[in-house]
């Protein structure tokens, strides 16, 4: 082994090393030898032919062609055989072939000596201006030789014997410094400044890399993560702050993988992880408890991880990025922090029978499409005042969530939302009596022609609650103003969904004028244990009522939560505690005489049925905006007739 490696080190000095693996070798140092042995095989040509075109040069031309046949013939070996580390002599050809061109000569400095010079140039070029003491030695004695046959120096050939010897000298370290400073270029370009992570084009790279091999074989997989809370980092602590954090998760990504993986920052606090494991949920593990570890300030990270396999979950880049992309947020809609979810739907490669695309098209076409309801109960009557419609696809084997990401990575999420609209339609006219139905609709799906025109040809909207998420309303336009205002002087009634989940702009809520605020389910959880959240409650319950609106506390999941918001005097409530989403039309499974307030005597008592609503009440004429979001973000933000 010894003399191997005293063996390695020699070949290494003399610059007689193998050349590396095709794997290492860098592709732009291929096309770059490519691109000289291809002007040196154009040169050895014009070379051939200016010898025989020209019979009064010193020696015969056929000596001349020769030199340059020589020339020609290594250039057309080097571009058959790029990576083959004996053409590293290729300047002793050259310097032989000098011999017949320059060292024949009588010192006079012709066209064939100049092209011969430049094909010297572009073999340097090739090498990345490495020459080899043997190549060097033969084009010295090259153009030496005149001198010695003549025994003086004319002014024109020193002037060509400079310009070669400065080539031979001084063309290494040019050629080394450009490499350095192309380099140092391409790894700017390929990593993020930020945290040294590869960026999103060098990881995108990288995926497709992998993807082809996986289709070939090799299985990988992809990893994405959302790091929790990030945005209240920025806001509260400032934008330095922020960069600690992302450059400290980047740190414990790094040391939580091995060298098979790469690790690249796609952008914000979203992360990307592409390694050839098997098991990719337990290296999902074990990246949670490498930012689980806190720091010397006593700070840890969690993320949310989503994770992607190839070739099960897509032959190439685009469909990978879009299955982890919809695991994470599946992930992420547990609103719990440092979830886990693994893509288990079917490919989002192709549009073949097997594929995500060809399964949602069904979908959307109405097969195993239906609708289960959940009823919300009014705890001044102890009666069902409305129920929700939620979308249920095939035999659950996936979520909601799932699907409605899964269409809009395809760009089918309108489509799919207004079969599922279509199909809670149907309902409507079936309720029961003193009801009404609640549907959950996205700002683009609501501003949508086809949606305006499906709610038109309903008879009667005054049953109908249309769900609107807290934050589409913030960000309203006059488009969506102008889709809400014909429903609500047709009876409609308006509901804001996820209120305190995003905004917290009251103003602009209500502006709108809703009938019902319903409260994001991470104000309800817990809230008997939590008397800041509980005080929170009870002022929207006041604040509520002023303004003439009904609150709805929407994930009740236990007897504590619910008698809770019996004291708080909430007046709708809804949950898994009262029933869960089943067939229509399903009633609570706790007593409803149980589910009342107690009377309140400075209090009207409260009616036993709906009235049907009128539209009396004054249309709004305006729908403030105090932030606006892509319509991307803000379809994804609530899912249809709430795919909960």
């Amino acid at each position: 082994m010894a003399l191997i490696g005293r063996h390695a080190a020699v070949l290494d000095r003399f610059d007689w090393a193998p050349t590396p693996p095709a794997s290492s070798e860098p592709q732009h140092a291929l096309g770059t030898r490519r691109l000289a042995a291809r002007t040196r095989a154009g040169l050895g040509v014009m070379g051939i032919v200016l010898a025989l075109a020209q019979p009064e040069l010193p020696q015969h031309g056929y000596v001349v062609a020769a030199g340059f046949a020589t020339i020609l013939l290594s250039a057309l070996v080097q571009l058959s055989a790029p990576r083959l580390s004996w053409m590293r002599i290729e300047e002793s050809l050259a310097g032989i072939a000098g011999v017949l061109i320059v060292g024949l000569a009588n010192q006079q400095v012709t066209a064939p000596s100049i092209v011969w010079l430049a094909a010297i140039a572009t073999g340097m070029i090739a090498r990345g201006g490495r020459v080899h003491w043997v190549g060097r030695i033969v084009v010295i004695g090259a153009i030496a030789l005149p001198i010695a046959r003549l025994g003086s120096l004319s002014a024109d050939y020193a002037g060509l014997c400079v310009a070669t010897i400065g080539l031979l000298f001084t063309s290494g370290r040019l050629m080394r410094e450009l490499d350095h400073l192309l380099a140092q270029a391409r790894h700017d370009a390929d990593h993020d400044d930020l945290t040294g992570l590869l960026s999103r084009s060098a990881f995108r790279l990288a995926l497709e890399k992998a993807a082809r091999r996986a289709s070939a074989g090799r299985p990988a997989c992809l990893l994405l993560l959302d790091l929790d809370g990030f945005g209240k980092v920025n806001k509260t602590l400032g934008h330095a702050a922020g960069d600690a954090v992302l450059a400290a998760a980047a740190r414990r990504l790094s040391d939580a993988v091995d060298a098979s993986c790469e690790v690249g920052r796609l952008g914000g606090d979203e992360f990307a992880i592409l390694g050839l494991c098997d098991d990719p949920l337990s290296l999902a593990q074990a990246l949670q408890e490498s930012l689980g570890r806190s720091d010397e300030n006593g700070r840890a990270v969690s993320a949310c991880i989503g994770v992607a396999k190839a070739p099960a979950d897509g032959h190439d880049a685009d469909a990978l990025m879009m299955a982890a992309d919809i695991a994470m947020r599946v992930a992420k809609r547990s609103s719990q922090g440092g979830q886990v979810s693994a893509y288990a739907g079917d490919s989002l490669s192709g549009d073949g029978q097997r594929s995500a695309r060809w399964a949602l098209t069904r979908l959307i076409e109405g097969d195993g499409l239906s609708v289960a309801v959940q009823p919300i109960v009014d705890l001044r009557t102890g009666a069902v005042h409305a129920y929700e419609a939620l979308a249920r696809f095939g035999d659950g084997s996936h979520s909601p969530l799932h699907w409605f990401s899964v269409a809009e990575e395809l760009g089918l999420r309108d489509e799919l939302e207004r079969a599922c609209l279509e199909a809670a339609l149907r309902l409507l006219e079936r309720r029961p009596a003193g009801t009404r139905l609640s549907v959950n609709l996205s700002a683009p799906v609501l501003r949508d022609p086809v949606t305006i025109e499906m709610l038109a040809s309903q008879r009667d909207l005054s049953h109908l609650i249309v769900e609107v998420t807290e934050d589409a309303l913030v960000a309203s336009d006059d488009e969506l103003r102008g889709a809400i205002a014909p429903l609500l002087a047709r009876g409609a009634c308006l509901a804001v969904d996820d209120m305190g989940a995003g905004y917290s702009g009251l103003r602009q809520v209500t502006a709108v004028k809703p009938e019902y605020l319903k409260l994001d389910r991470s104000l309800i959880r817990g809230i008997d244990r939590n008397p800041e959240q509980a005080a929170l409650v009870g002022a929207l319950v006041g604040y509520a009522d002023r303004v003439g609106s009904l609150l709805v506390a929407e994930g009740v999941e236990t007897a504590q939560e619910l008698e809770a918001l019996l004291q708080l005097r909430v007046p709708l409530v809804q949950g898994f505690h009262l029933a869960r989403p089943g067939r229509p039309w399903q009633v609570p499974t706790v007593a409803l005489s149980r589910l009342r307030h107690a009377p309140d005597p400075a209090s009207p008592p409260p009616p036993t049925q709906l009235a049907p609503a009128t539209s009396s009440r004054p249309v709004p004429t305006s729908l403030a905006s105090h932030t606006r979001r892509s319509p991307r973000v803000v379809a994804s933000a609530a899912p249809p007739l709430s795919a909960s």
